[in-house]
Formats: structure tokens, C-alpha cells, sequence
């Protein structure tokens, strides 16, 4: 896992495409990157599904890798910073993202800090 983990590492910064997809034996790593309407112009998230277990994605937030670990959800896909103090979560349905941050003066309310779409290559 942590050869898929450290490629799709390498393909986050700059990635120059819309998706990219990596299978071997039932685990599969896809990169996918989202336009965004607010302060971020674009993200780009690698999400690592293991054949057994949790999924966990990758996401670069003001240049620094977040690692992320899924987490319930009503809907969709929600993913938590492994991080705590960082506060960030990313919440995924179908082709769109929303990232949020936790408020430090008040951690039961989260800051909506970008609205995405999945760019097509």
C-alpha cells in the first residue's frame, strides 16, 4: 500500500490531467482533480481503496499533503484529516467535493472553504 500511497503522492502537485487510475488485485488508487468556485482554483485528491477496510484519500492544501482517513457519512464520501488540529474534512458525492475546516473557536461548526467539480480530461 504505501508504493500506491507514495505514487499517487508524486502525482498531486502540478498533475496535469482531469483523472488517472491505478488497479492490482482489487485495490485501486484514482486521482481525480476538481475546479473549484472560491479561494482554491483547484484541488487535486488521490483516493486509495484498499480491498479490504476503510478507503483513505491524499489532498495538498496550501502546499502541504493531508492525509485523510474516511469517516460516516449520510451521504456521499467524508474524509478527516488524520491530523486533528488541522480541523480539515473533505465530503465527496458523485463528481463534486466540498472542503471544509473546523472552527478553532467552536469545533462542532466546520468553514465551507471551496465548492468543486470533477474536471473531465
Amino acid at each position: 500500500m504505501l508504493k500506491r500511497l507514495a505514487l499517487a503522492l508524486c502525482l498531486l502537485p502540478g498533475a496535469g490531467f482531469a483523472q488517472s487510475l491505478w488497479q492490482s488485485d482489487g485495490a485501486r488508487v484514482q486521482t481525480v482533480s476538481y475546479g473549484c468556485t472560491s479561494a482554491f482554483d483547484e484541488l487535486s485528491v488521490a483516493y486509495f481503496t484498499p480491498t479490504a477496510g476503510m478507503s483513505f484519500a491524499a489532498v495538498q492544501i496550501g502546499g502541504i499533503v493531508r492525509a485523510m482517513v474516511q469517516d460516516i457519512s449520510g451521504s456521499g464520501v467524508r474524509f478527516v484529516d488524520t491530523d486533528p488540529q488541522s480541523g480539515y474534512r473533505l465530503h465527496v458525492k458523485g463528481e463534486n467535493l466540498m472542503l471544509f475546516r473546523l472552527l478553532a473557536e467552536d469545533p462542532t461548526n466546520e468553514q465551507l472553504l471551496a465548492e468543486c467539480s470533477a474536471q473531465n480530461g
